[in-house]
């Protein structure tokens, strides 16, 4: 017998063998459960959320991250309702104002507008070239952005009527920080700092922060007192408005993302959960801070013994820090 069949293609050992290998996969398929997808998908916070920035108008608590999440709390961050706005761009800073409402602004040039309630968001598109960075609002209701090319872009006291103002210097403004109705500070890259003391009529340029210094966080507890901070864990300190830098102490050096004032104390968040609180002249891990892989990128104080800590793979931790030490 010529058996030369069982090679073709076709032949029937073939298709015994495909029908064979079909009866096996369907033998050994268990039923999809998605039950567990489900029970997921009905929380507020999801573990791939990457929350991005926070701001609190002493009655609710805004957190906002990737693909326009939005997370409001009510109770102190004990529970959360999630809001997903329509777009699937990142939200990259949140700030509210004076009156509680709040603003957020995304990667795609809008602004996000809500009343103090969180609820009712509504979007405005920026007339700019220029890449958001953050946002802030002054004492008369105005919200401030940071933009590339040295670009502030301001509304009016209506929140509305968005005006644009350029230093014309081909770098990014990274924060804005306002200190009261007439003063504010602005850091950006290559060491850039601007202050203004007319309520951002004008602008004045300082001293640069020496080595072309990418300020990654900055606060200022005055005009002449600040910080700022970067990569490498590095953190610097000025009293003299920027004339002189000091470089402190620090246990890490992780990338160093916002630093967080609560009453007299200091904090930094970073990657790596790093959160550092301001002892002395040095800056120390705080014992409380919860153990991650993920990184803390802002924290919002709650009086002045806890804080309440946010970032990566949707990371909300309240830490006590009552015991901790004071800042300088």
């Amino acid at each position: 017998m010529n058996n030369n069949h069982r090679l073709l293609p076709g032949g029937p050992w073939r298709a015994f063998t495909w029908l064979a290998l079909g009866l096996l996969i369907s033998a050994c398929e268990a039923p999809l459960d998605l039950t567990l997808v489900e029970r997921e998908i009905e929380k507020p916070i999801y573990r791939f959320d990457q929350l991005k920035a926070a701001a609190s108008n002493h009655r609710r608590i805004i957190a906002v991250g990737d693909y326009g999440t939005v997370l409001t709390s009510l109770d102190k961050g004990k529970t959360w309702q999630r809001t997903q706005l329509p777009t699937k761009s990142s939200l990259i800073s949140v700030a509210s104002c004076e009156d509680g409402s709040f603003a957020a602004i995304d990667t795609v040039r809008k602004v996000w507008l809500s009343d103090a309630q969180g609820s009712d968001w509504r979007a405005q598109q920026l007339e700019t070239m220029e890449s958001p960075m953050a946002i802030s609002c002054d004492p008369r209701g105005r919200f401030w952005i940071a933009a590339s090319f040295s670009t502030l872009i301001h509304s009016d006291e209506s929140q509305g009527n968005w005006r644009e103002i350029s230093q014309q210097e081909d770098m990014q403004f990274t924060s804005i920080q306002w200190l009261d109705k007439d003063h504010a500070v602005v850091a950006g890259e290559f060491g850039s700092l601007y202050f203004t003391e007319d309520g951002g009529e004008s602008w004045e340029r300082g001293n640069d922060i020496p080595n072309e210094f990418y300020p990654m966080a900055a606060w200022f507890r005055t005009l002449d007192e600040g910080w700022v901070a970067g990569l490498s864990g590095t953190i610097l300190y000025t009293d003299d408005r920027g004339e002189t830098w000091h470089r402190q102490k620090s246990v890490s050096s992780a990338p160093i993302y916002n630093l967080i004032p609560q009453g007299d104390r200091l904090y930094a968040t970073g990657d790596n959960g790093t959160l550092l609180q301001l002892i002395g002249d040095g800056w120390e891990q705080v014992p409380e801070a919860p153990r991650l892989f993920s990184y803390l990128i802002t924290a919002i104080p709650q009086g002045e013994e806890r804080l309440l800590v946010m970032g990566g793979r949707g990371i909300i931790s309240p830490i006590d820090t009552a015991s901790g030490g004071d800042s300088q």
